[in-house]
């Protein structure tokens, strides 16, 4: 009994309510006064606590033909918590339609919430695949890609649209591209980044939330939750290039690979694209503007 009154305490009931309701599972129906010496509530307090539960669903008041007899008995705890799924649910529908009236307001001030462990990247990794309704960008590597793929598979099974890059082999990646989603395994090895970039991580729900950051060989972390809109725009192109990219080395990568080295180790972006060409003296009139 003392369980089952913590687990009602954790969603939402009274200390009194919990007993109370308890006491009506074990016998009913009961009067006031029966159910006050089997909960241990005061009688003082016991109809008021009765009323409540009452108003919440979680017991009905029993009619008879005396009016000042009141009996009551408990809701079968399978349609209480159905009620209160389904309460819940709608509240918080009716209060994302409301807050999100301001979301385009200037004044709403955009937060970023640093991620410092991997324990933390994976919670918020998990909370934006069950939370997305559209789609899902992203890109990781297979330690936190195995963590994450049951709720991946989840999303998948829901219909959103998924664009993944995986940056180190996994078999479960088998198992998302099977869903028909746009999984593909980075071929080009960046191991030998890891050291100075960390293994990134970059996920984001509808285009509106975002989690980027590394997880250094040190294991240290350093990310951003955020759903400031050009942060959040910024990780979804960093998804579709590196997918891009990917394909078209499927498709055409020999002859990029004999031009730029194998894993393309040829290329640096400090290179100018002009190198061998003198480069052209500034003006006067240049240098003056």
């Amino acid at each position: 009994m003392h369980d089952a009154d913590k687990a009602l305490m954790a969603i939402g009931f009274s200390d009194y309510e919990a007993r109370a309701y308890c006491a009506l599972l074990a016998e009913s129906p009961a009067n006031g006064y029966q159910i006050a010496k089997q909960s241990g509530i005061p009688r003082a307090k016991i109809y008021e606590c009765l009323d409540r539960l009452v108003a919440r669903g979680a017991v009905v008041r029993l009619e008879t033909s005396d009016p000042d007899a009141r009996r009551f008995a408990p809701t079968s705890p399978n349609q209480l918590i159905d009620n209160l799924q389904a309460g819940l649910r709608a509240a918080y529908d009716r209060a994302r339609d409301e807050l999100s009236r301001f979301q385009a307001d200037p004044q709403v001030v955009e937060v970023l919430w640093r991620v410092t462990s991997q324990k933390d990247l994976i919670a918020r990794g998990r909370s934006l695949c069950r939370d997305a309704r559209q789609m899902l960008h992203v890109a990781l590597w297979s330690e936190e890609f195995d963590a994450l793929l049951p709720n991946l598979l989840e999303a998948a099974g829901r219909g959103l649209l998924i664009a993944l890059v995986l940056y180190s082999h996994h078999p479960g990646l088998r198992q998302l591209q099977e869903y028909g989603v746009g999984a593909i395994l980075h071929s080009r090895t960046k191991r030998q980044a890891v050291p100075v970039m960390g293994r990134q991580f970059a996920l984001v729900a509808d285009r509106e939330r975002c989690i980027t950051g590394s997880i250094f060989s040190d294991d240290a972390v350093e990310g951003v939750f955020t759903m400031n809109r050009g942060l959040v725009t910024n990780a979804v192109d960093l998804v579709n290039h590196e997918i891009y990219l990917e394909r078209i080395m499927q498709q055409v990568g020999q002859p990029v690979a004999e031009a730029f080295g194998k894993n393309l180790g040829k290329l640096d972006a400090f290179d100018s694209p002009l190198a061998g060409k003198k480069p052209k003296a500034l003006s006067r009139k240049s240098t003056a503007s």
